[in-house]
């Protein structure tokens, strides 16, 4: 059976109601709450549409919602669940090809996903697959069915019970950015494949993303706020030196910060504010040391709040 998993942080009403038309297309549903606080009405509508409710006060952040969810949801015998955000929007076939896709694949330890389209810069994510030493990006000709890859995206993302089994648990300590990133790298490592199902199209708003001119080049400006600066360099930079002695692809997060270094001292606003969190985050990153911003560094996580 296929259930699915969905985190929750300040839902708005909008957000509910597609939690509640998500319901409807799926047997059994799970809403993880990562909110500061529960809010009582909210998990009161969420149980008259039979949507189970856990409370997890943002826990070891984006993993421990999913590591939370996911025990619950295997506990009660389901053999893969779906991991979603709290605005993703399916297509009515979503859960039907899923469901074949997993039958197809049968017993076994995998995670599918779909393809991912970023509504900001309103093209198709890239389909990664790697054997830890180069990447490739994957093509999807028309009627293609699964494909193996390497690298998905949680959202949308189905894993099995006996995937989440041989992988373990999402690493509460990076708390958000690259958890799945870390994930992938463990399939890796582990040699639990990863597919593509291109029938599938998930469509993901990825950061505030806006084009600039630099000369005859077109440069995008990813525009996210100084916390996930933070995060995106300190776990980039821990995934690299985790991996880099099993695959050296696992460097790719750092090159990534530094084009991101450049997009924002060219285009972006809050410079400093921006450019300091990266640089802490890479210090972190360096040093092992992981968990939220308030924990590691009180003082940035302060400055940010303030603004």
């Amino acid at each position: 059976m296929l259930g699915a998993l969905v985190v929750l942080y300040k839902p708005t009403p909008g957000q509910l109601r597609n939690l509640i038309d998500l319901r409807a297309r799926c047997g059994v549903l799970l809403a993880v709450d990562n909110s500061p606080a529960a809010n009582t009405s909210n998990v009161g509508l969420l149980g008259d549409h039979g949507i189970d409710y856990v409370f997890n006060g943002n826990r070891g952040g984006i993993a421990g919602a999913y590591n939370r969810g996911l025990a619950r949801l295997f506990a009660q015998g389901l053999d893969a669940v779906v991991l979603f955000d709290q605005d993703s929007h399916t297509s009515a076939d979503y859960f039907p090809v899923m469901r074949a896709s997993c039958a197809a694949l049968g017993a076994r330890a995998f995670a599918i996903g779909p393809r991912i389209y970023d509504e900001n810069a309103r093209r198709f994510l890239p389909q990664l697959y790697s054997n830890g030493f180069y990447v490739r990006t994957l093509m999807f000709p028309e009627g293609t069915a699964l494909q193996p890859c390497s690298f998905l995206i949680s959202s949308g993302s189905v894993i099995s019970r006996l995937a989440y089994e041989r992988l373990g648990s999402f690493t509460e300590a990076l708390f958000i950015d690259h958890v799945d990133t870390d994930y992938s790298m463990r399939a890796l490592v582990r040699g639990v494949q990863f597919y593509v199902e291109p029938r599938l199209v998930l469509s993901h708003r990825i950061g505030n993303k806006r084009e600039h001119r630099l000369g005859p080049l077109r440069v995008t400006s990813m525009n996210h706020p100084p916390m996930r600066r933070y995060y995106m360099a300190r776990n980039g930079m821990h995934l690299s030196i985790k991996y880099f002695q099993s695959f050296p692809v696992a460097l790719v997060p750092n090159f990534i910060t530094l084009l991101q270094v450049l997009q924002i001292s060219l285009f972006e606003s809050d410079k400093r504010a921006k450019l300091s969190s990266i640089g802490c985050g890479l210090v972190d990153g360096l040093l092992g040391r992981l968990g939220p911003l308030e924990a590691t560094r009180p003082r940035l996580a302060a400055r940010i709040a303030r603004g």
